[in-house]
């Protein structure tokens, strides 16, 4: 069953009143103003500043061991 046909019974049982709502919503989604990526552009100097501190960290001891971090998330939702 596609979206479309999940999503269609749901607003007929709606009332008019609440579809036009959910029309409003839909619409100010698909013609925002935003820009599409939310997430500012990073420059050179951020991103050579967030990995020398990264470096510093793991140097620390700081950092996470990227398997066990993998294995606690797989955990976590399911997937191990």
């Amino acid at each position: 069953m596609s979206s479309v046909e999940a999503t269609m019974p749901v607003l007929e049982a709606m009332s008019e009143e609440a579809r036009l709502k959910v029309l409003e919503f839909t619409r100010k989604l698909f013609t925002s103003e935003r820009p599409a990526n939310p997430h500012t552009q990073l420059t050179s100097a951020q991103i050579l500043g967030d990995l020398e501190e990264s470096r510093k960290q793991i140097a620390r001891g700081e950092g996470l061991d990227m398997e066990a971090a993998l294995d606690d998330l797989g955990r976590k939702h399911g997937f191990v």
